[in-house]
């Protein structure tokens, strides 16, 4: 690639629902941007929902990855004659957000004037024995991807709060038996989830409970847990293990000169820009009270339009 090529208006580094939005927004203001995913695909979290959604104004999809097939045909039909360049499978090495920067794993160099950050979230590890080993031996991604393999078994949820409840209730129509094991006395969940859950007969609440360990030989039989009030501890006969315990910013390749917060997220002002002049993040990675679709889509378009403002202000026609 050329020298002229690896530089642009702007690049944003994330493919995800505020990624494409942000693309799609520059691409309309006639900016020359450049966007890297790290993944061989785009979507981001949007590919780990399985259920319909029906909250996007305007449109309704059956699950994650029909809503990111329409976003994708919005982003397929940009004329990349007008200097919009898509990279996928361009993982970062290093991110200078003070250089606006990026230096992908293969050694290409690429710089902007202005920087978008969308690298969103990831599912948080318990960061326990026998979490990775049973992955897809017993650990499963989502109660409604995976529903009928819990047919008449037990299975271990763990976590309190929206995510955890709603699996537990979808696979109450399919398991013999669900625990739902949470560190705290109280979960963090809505009622409309928690007081359907305290009724249903088959899910059992273990609270204060921590996991230790997931134990099996090939495949996941059992789950070790400890009291935190007592300290003690037991073993929980299990088929299967769903974890929900929340998630965390992909910001590990970012330095402190954004003003990380002390869980690694990026506060943004209005215009979505963070404590860096020229970079901006938008998303779940820099909306950790209230993540969502649409707000990751607005901020996106927040974002854009913010970079081309100030383009245009720096250098009037």
């Amino acid at each position: 690639m050329s020298e002229q090529k690896n530089t642009a208006d702007v690049i944003i580094v994330g493919g995800g629902p505020a990624g494409l939005s942000a693309a799609l927004w520059c691409a309309e203001l006639r900016m020359k941007t450049i966007l890297f995913e790290k993944e061989a695909y785009f979507g981001g979290q949007l590919l780990r929902i399985y259920n319909p959604i029906t909250n996007y104004i305007g449109l309704e999809t059956k699950n994650g990855r029909e809503m990111r097939d329409r976003f994708m045909s919005a982003v397929e039909k940009i004329d990349n004659n007008d200097g919009f360049i898509i990279r996928l499978q361009a993982e970062a090495a290093n991110i200078d957000t003070a250089g606006k920067k990026v230096i992908l794993d293969n050694g290409e160099h690429f710089s902007a004037n202005a920087m978008i950050i969308a690298t969103g979230v990831r599912r948080r590890k318990l960061g326990v024995d026998g979490e990775d080993a049973f992955q897809g031996k017993g650990i499963i991604e989502s109660g409604a991807k995976e529903k009928e393999k819990v047919e008449n078994r037990i299975v271990a949820i763990v976590g309190g709060g929206d995510a955890a409840l709603e699996n537990a209730l979808i696979l109450s129509d399919y398991a013999k038996k669900i625990y739902v094991i949470h560190r705290r006395a109280d979960l963090s969940a809505r009622s409309e989830f928690l007081d359907v859950a305290k009724k249903n007969v088959k899910i059992e609440f273990r609270p204060n409970t921590t996991v230790r360990k997931f134990t099996g030989t090939g495949k996941l039989n059992a789950v070790e847990v400890a009291n935190i009030e007592t300290g003690r501890k037991g073993k929980i006969g299990v088929d299967f293990a769903l974890i929900r315990i929340g998630v965390e910013p992909n910001t590990e390749l970012l330095g402190v000169e954004l003003g990380l917060d002390d869980n690694r997220y990026l506060p943004v002002n209005n215009c979505c820009e963070t404590g860096a002049e020229g970079v901006f993040a938008i998303g779940d990675v820099a909306n950790p009270v209230a993540p969502t679709i649409s707000g990751a889509a607005g901020m996106g378009a927040i974002a854009a339009k913010a970079i081309y403002l100030r383009k245009n202000l720096e250098n009037p026609v």
